[in-house]
């Protein structure tokens, strides 16, 4: 951001001139325009409803699943309702920003006077992002711990998830400090014409981002290498491995957040990076959270009585609908589409507790070992 302290030292008058003017240069042949500037405000909004409603959904399910069967709050819950109460603090400031100036609107096309209050939504927004991304990261590394690891294991897998997790600790702890208290005085950090020193946040952004997309990565590895080495035919270990890789989304999420990080460390038009920042880390957020609740969902959609009375409703409509298709289309048929039996996925168990163990989430370990001991009474067949 440029230094604007030379304002301090001019009349009042022409200070008024310059505060009720453009934060921003603008391009030859652009007129500032400080009423209705143009913005994507339509399409932000239906960003962030969608993936608050996405969020919110997913951690109804994930906390119902576990709480109603395990009767027990564990860390993993807590963590999630941080996560939770952090990412709505969030879209506080995202919601700031598009009820003014809006979403992508360019920096002159706001005046100077009204530059702090962005600026201060920024580092706010910033700060928070860390948290909820250091939370989102340490549930689900202990969430892999509870499903890849028997109870009082202490495995390689084990240390490679605590190690993981402490390093996002701490440096999301020292990332979020200099964030906060990066500037002298502090208010500095949002008033560019007051006289101070700052670190270079846009450096800190670009780092911390190298350093999210490496752990997102690790992440995303880290059950990958267990699912591949249990003792399954290569069929449920590909749709196994399917499950764990909607980390995906984050990575991809978290690359085009560094890639627009440098755009607002290399660009002038600061508060228009600002949105797009503002929108791949909303989409990362919402990808964690996707992650850290996927081992709910076959729990929740097996066990919730009322789901399957849904899910069974909906079969038979779209059986009658079928059938009332074919009698019109097809003379020769006198029934409708035969309704198949739902069926079960026998994967669907990987995540859940029956009368193995008393862990909401069974470890993979012990399913591949009832599947050997199944396999061994019956008559052997060569995997496909």
């Amino acid at each position: 951001m440029k230094d604007l302290t030379a304002l301090l030292h001019l009349p009042p008058a022409q200070q008024e001139v310059y505060f009720e003017g453009p934060a921003l240069q603008p391009p030859p042949g652009v007129r500032p325009n400080f009423t209705d500037p143009p913005n994507q405000n339509a399409m932000g909004l239906g960003v962030l409803i969608l993936c608050t409603s996405i969020v919110v959904l997913l951690v109804t399910i994930q906390l119902y699943t576990r709480i109603f069967y395990r009767r027990k709050f564990a860390i993993v819950d807590g963590v999630t309702v941080a996560a939770l109460g952090v990412y709505g603090a969030f879209i506080y400031c995202f919601c700031s920003v598009l009820l003014h100036p809006g979403l992508f609107v360019h920096q002159w096309d706001i005046r100077l006077k009204d530059l702090p209050h962005l600026l201060y939504i920024l580092n706010t927004g910033s700060s928070e992002y860390g948290i909820i991304i250091m939370l989102l990261k340490v549930g689900i590394l202990l969430q892999w711990v509870e499903i890849f690891v028997r109870a009082g294991g202490r495995d390689y897998f084990w240390w490679t998830c605590h190690i993981t997790i402490w390093v996002n600790v701490i440096f999301y702890v020292i990332c979020t400090f200099l964030e906060i208290f990066g500037c002298s005085p502090r208010q500095r950090m949002w008033t560019p014409w007051v006289e101070g020193t700052c670190i270079d946040t846009a450096k800190l952004i670009i780092s911390a981002s190298f350093v999210n997309l490496l752990s997102d990565i690790v992440i995303l590895l880290l059950p990958q290498v267990v699912v591949w080495k249990l003792h399954m035919s290569a069929e449920k270990k590909c749709r196994t491995g399917a499950l764990f890789a909607v980390g995906i989304f984050a990575i991809v999420c978290a690359g085009l957040r560094t890639n627009a990080s440098f755009t607002f460390k290399n660009g002038t038009d600061i508060i228009y990076a600002m949105s797009t920042l503002g929108f791949w880390s909303l989409g990362e957020m919402t990808a964690g959270f996707l992650v850290l609740c996927l081992p709910a969902l076959p729990k929740f959609f097996k066990s919730s009585s009322w789901v399957q009375t849904v899910v069974t409703a909906l079969r038979s409509s779209f059986g009658a609908s079928s059938a009332g298709s074919s009698d019109k289309h097809t003379s020769d048929r006198n029934h409708g589409w035969p309704r198949s039996k739902p069926k079960r996925d026998p994967d669907a168990s990987l995540f859940t507790d029956t009368h193995l163990s008393h862990r909401s989430f069974v470890p993979l370990k012990d399913v591949s070992s009832s599947v050997l001991e199944r396999q061994e009474s019956e008559p052997r067949t060569q995997d496909v």
